[in-house]
């Protein structure tokens, strides 16, 4: 049995009080017989000699010992146990308290027994409650935020659809010049539509687990020269020019080469949309101990610090004063979850002269 169980102090408690009760009735007796012999001896005489002579009496006085015996014990007992009786009841409290939905509690621990354990347990179940009470708040907004984005990101692109689908409908057009471009800006603004319905359902799709890596050995430097010949057109257009440097060129690593182009390519387009005044987009991978880093460099806006801190937290963007659209909030919550399905970890750390988005693999 351990010393610190509060089965032994209930023991130790129990037996303490008998012995205290035993002792106080012994001496209670012994005082209240030396009183009467002293005070009255006649009352001392007469108790004595029925007491050796009447069996009844004898019994009587026993009895009446044994009874002043039980109810000192009861009363040492309790009082010894007020202090575990009074502590169950702060902690039975604290437990209405949370039940109430009131996690600021912290109950003190006052005793190394399983009740200090419990009142230990009480507080971290509180305290994970508070966390995750938070936490669900900060869902509910950011839910609260993707619903936004994307009615806002859904909206504006299908009523241009439906606005130049109408004009073609009712003729309203002078030639057939006219006619394609309607259809080119209808077209377009769909590819939007369902550029914004597959990230949303993507991002679903691999947070949920729903999802078998197709792993294989990938030539690093080759997968992100692929991934970034896509966006040539982009980077022309934004003005920008890319470079891709490696110091090794046949480093290898085990992965979905589908969703790591994924994951390469919403960092790319995420550079390409906010780091375009930065002209340039620097593409580095070396090996490190035992894993293989890749770094996205721009040298366009720096992110402020309170927006890197979310930055890979999902639906969030970052608010910007401009007319650039801003996207659904989920691609670099993508790149995190990627990168993480391959036991990897991504950075972020911005500046004034550049920002780098830092991308750890383990090596093959």
């Amino acid at each position: 049995m351990k010393n610190n169980s509060i089965k032994y102090n209930i023991l130790i408690n129990f037996f303490i009080a008998i012995l205290i009760s035993i002792i106080l009735t012994l001496v209670g007796v012994f005082l209240v017989i030396m009183l009467i012999h002293i005070l009255c001896k006649g009352i001392y005489a007469k108790f004595i000699n029925y007491y050796n002579t009447n069996r009844l009496v004898m019994v009587g006085f026993s009895i009446g010992i044994f009874v002043v015996f039980i109810v000192l014990m009861c009363f040492i007992f309790i009082k010894r146990m007020n202090k575990t009786t009074d502590y169950i009841e702060e902690i039975s409290h604290n437990l209405n308290i949370i039940s109430k939905g009131n996690m600021d509690i912290n109950i003190p621990i006052r005793t190394k027994t399983e009740l200090g354990n419990l009142a230990s347990n009480v507080n971290k179940m509180a305290c994970s409650i508070k966390e995750l009470m938070k936490k669900e708040k900060v869902w509910e907004k950011q839910k609260n935020n993707l619903i936004t984005n994307l009615s806002h990101d859904l909206r504006t692109p299908l009523t241009s659809v439906i606005g130049f689908l109408e004009l073609i409908e009712k003729g309203n057009y002078k030639n057939n010049d006219e006619l394609h471009h309607y259809c080119e800006v209808s077209l377009s603004k769909a590819k939007e539509l369902k550029s914004s319905v597959e990230q949303l359902f993507e991002f679903t799709r691999i947070s949920n687990g729903d999802i078998n890596l197709n792993k294989s050995n990938i030539y690093l430097q080759q997968l992100i020269e692929q991934a970034t010949i896509g966006f040539i057109p982009s980077f022309e257009e934004a003005g920008m020019e890319y470079k891709i440097s490696s110091k090794d060129v046949g480093l290898t690593i085990n992965g979905d080469a589908i969703l790591l182009v994924r994951a390469f390519e919403n960092i790319i387009s995420n550079a390409i949309k906010y780091g375009s005044e930065g002209k340039y987009l620097d593409v580095n991978i070396e090996k490190e101990n035992n894993m293989v880093v890749v770094r996205f460099v721009n040298y366009g806006d720096i992110i402020e610090e309170e927006n890197l801190k979310n930055l890979f937290q999902r639906l969030y963007r970052v608010e910007k004063h401009c007319n650039k659209k801003e996207g659904t909030g989920l691609g670099l919550a993508i790149v995190k979850t990627i990168v993480e399905l391959h036991n990897g970890n991504i950075e972020v750390a911005s500046s004034k002269e550049r920002t780098e988005f830092k991308i750890k693999l383990p090596f093959n």
